[in-house]
């Protein structure tokens, strides 16, 4: 027992009577120590002269009651329901990864056996042609109902389109038609 244990126990008399004689004996040697505890019985005297407030005792008592209640309460069964959305929607995205990515690719299409591209290289004859920035809409679609050009591709990163023909003479034909109209054409080239 520490001196302040010692101190506490003589206030309250739990100490043995052999310790009491002890303690008693060490209070005439040390100043220190009465000091301490005429001030701790000064303390506990104010202390014991002020009187409890009426009803303080069952207040103290229903509040402990109510805080012990609370957490004896059960907790709800489905108290992590947000974690259980989190985890269905993250089983609807790895659904869907896996049928776009696993599934679809293994699907035949109606003509093609999977992957199709999505520009196809054109066995036709064809002619690589530049218009004028000028050159509308409704001027380019009339030039290409005249030379029986129809629009391949394009326009590609340089501006040049891929006009198709039906066979090597109708590009002949083609060629020197766009050639002659250099208010709508830059260029005419073969690829």
């Amino acid at each position: 027992m520490n001196r302040d244990d010692r101190l506490l126990a003589s206030m309250q008399n739990r100490l043995s009577p052999a310790a009491r004689v002890a303690f008693e004996d060490e209070l005439a040697r040390e100043p220190g120590l009465r000091a301490e505890r005429g001030a701790m019985r000064a303390a506990a005297d104010a202390l014991g002269a002020t009187p409890v407030p009426e009803g303080a005792r069952s207040t103290g008592r229903a509040r402990l009651w109510d805080s012990i209640e609370a957490e004896r309460a059960p907790r709800a069964a489905n108290g992590n329901r947000g974690l259980a959305l989190l985890r269905v929607a993250g089983i609807v995205a790895a659904t869907v990864v896996v049928w776009q990515f696993v599934v679809v690719p293994q699907l035949p299409g109606p003509e093609t056996s999977g992957f199709v591209p999505a520009s196809e290289v054109v066995a036709t004859p064809t002619l690589l042609v530049a218009f004028t920035d000028d050159a509308t809409l409704v001027e380019i679609t009339a030039l290409l109902r005249e030379t029986g050009a129809k629009l391949v591709d394009g326009p590609s990163a340089p501006g040049l389109y891929t006009l198709g023909f039906t066979d090597a003479a109708a590009l002949e034909a083609a060629e020197a038609a766009l050639g002659a109209r250099p208010e709508l054409v830059i260029t005419v080239s073969r690829p």
